[in-house]
């Protein structure tokens, strides 16, 4: 059944759809380097008309266009989708794959709402394919209109100027950022689509859900937008300059993101400088944050409130946020992001450091000598110690709060003495402490050593290394 035409974004242009979206494509260069596209079809006559222009373009361009319909039982008649589509493009001769799953029990077992559970269900599927069927890109039916809507959604939402860039050309596929998510007929509006399947001969379905308010969306469509139309009938071609302008000055914040990179990247963690994260606007930190979680394997889960917790710690120099799966700690002039438990040594008790020699600290193995050790490349720092500051027997503990130490002339406490070495807590948590009768004499780690020996005193040299590797049995061959 051909729909009801709907109110256009744009004056009726003067070329054909074929010609503007071709135009569009090739200069946000859709296309490029692309040797086969799924096209993802509902059945609607956006993702028809889609349909139709990209087998027009796909010989020009060089590439194959496989179709795409994802079924999520939302509907009593959704069945009649799947049908449509499948008939669809036997009668085009494109090649179709079809998927289903259940919205509404992937939503309660989930615990997100419908339209997020469609979304990210569809999505799936459409990697699948794209993945099944070789294909670098996806490729959608949306419109200027739904680029219009995606605004006011996103301004209703609270997003920033990355929000109000609504929907980009390409972009990487929600779930899978190894393939491209593209938008070509992004140009059109709705009644040139209506359009397109018209001078086709080709039907479309309706989806009965698109009229129902309790949507966001479809209160965006069918309640806002109408009575921002009343004030301003140019309101949609607003919306669509202020867009492009949010994508324009966007630019400059992926770039400040990208220019900002860790001074150490490491399995479970990730290092900045902390007047590097204080320099970004809040924009950039997210894009940062979004960009280390990939790294590190996790989710981000950002907020306005959780991005102004944020700038209060990186003010204060101290302090961390949550952002779902991802961690952000400040210490020390420092900024780390950790994905999953923190890992900590085996715990171990006070006991009696042998001097000189060896003395086991859980796995690690704490080395001291009277003279200072070879200066071997990569081997652990090494602390030196006073001799006269050792009074009685020296022991080594874990290290407690309200640790003082005697550090270049004045009593102090070893916390503020490892703030002032850039030593961050999460890397004090595996420290050891050397204390004689009363005072610790030395801090020493797997990267950290703080002794007070100068050169010229009479010292003790201590370091914690990791357990030495079992040795091999002799091994004897011949007669």
């Amino acid at each position: 059944m051909v729909g009801t035409p709907l109110p256009q974004v744009v004056p009726p242009p003067t070329s054909s759809p074929l010609d503007r979206v071709r135009r569009f494509t090739d200069r946000e260069r859709l296309f490029r380097r692309l040797s086969k596209v799924v096209v993802a079809v509902s059945g609607g006559a956006d993702s028809v008309a889609a349909l139709l222009l990209l087998r027009e373009l796909a010989e020009e361009h060089g590439f194959e266009v496989v179709a795409a319909h994802f079924d999520h039982h939302l509907r009593a008649d959704s069945g009649g989708d799947r049908a449509f589509v499948s008939e669809l493009c036997e009668r085009l001769d494109v090649p179709c794959m079809t998927g289903e799953g259940d919205v509404l029990l992937a939503a309660g077992e989930m615990g997100t709402g419908i339209e997020e559970t469609a979304r990210r269900l569809r999505y799936q599927f459409l990697a699948f394919a794209a993945e099944r069927q070789g294909a670098a890109a996806v490729a959608t039916g949306h419109t200027a209109d739904d680029h219009v809507e995606t605004v006011l959604h996103h301004l209703v939402r609270g997003s920033g100027v990355r929000g109000m860039r609504g929907m980009l050309p390409s972009a990487p596929l929600p779930g899978m950022p190894s393939l491209r998510l593209i938008r070509p007929i992004l140009s059109l509006g709705r009644t040139e689509t209506v359009a397109v399947c018209n001078a086709a001969g080709i039907d479309y379905r309706e989806d009965s859900t698109n009229a129902e308010l309790h949507a966001t969306r479809n209160r965006i469509r069918h309640v806002v937008l109408p009575q921002l139309r009343e004030e301003n009938p140019g309101a949609d071609a607003a919306i669509l300059g202020l867009a492009e302008s949010a994508r324009e000055l966007f630019r400059s914040v992926e770039q400040a993101a990208d220019l900002a990179q860790p001074r150490d990247r490491a399995p479970g963690s990730v290092v900045f400088e902390l007047e590097m994260l204080r320099s970004l606007g809040s924009e950039a930190r997210l894009l940062l944050l979004e960009r280390e979680a990939a790294f590190l394997k996790a989710e981000v889960d950002a907020n306005r409130t959780r991005l102004r917790n944020l700038d209060t710690v990186l003010s204060r120099g101290t302090g961390q946020v949550t952002f779902g799966g991802v961690t952000v700690e400040v210490s020390a002039g420092l900024v780390r992001l950790s994905a999953g438990s923190e890992e900590e040594e085996e715990p171990f008790e006070e006991q009696f450091v042998n001097i000189p020699g060896v003395t086991r600290v859980g796995e690690r193995v704490l080395q001291a000598a009277t003279d200072p050790f070879p200066d071997d490349a990569g081997a652990p720092p090494a602390a030196a110690v006073p001799a006269d500051r050792i009074e009685g027997a020296l022991r080594l503990r874990p290290l407690a709060p309200g640790d003082r130490m005697r550090y270049r002339g004045y009593r102090r406490k070893v916390s503020g003495i490892l703030k002032d070495a850039r030593v961050p807590v999460w890397e004090r948590h595996n420290l050891v402490a050397l204390a004689g009768r009363e005072d610790v004499v030395a801090v020493v780690g797997k990267t950290v050593a703080i002794g007070d020996g100068g050169e010229g005193d009479d010292c003790y040299c201590f370091r914690l290394a990791p357990p030495s590797p079992p040795a091999q049995p002799l091994r004897v061959d011949g007669g």
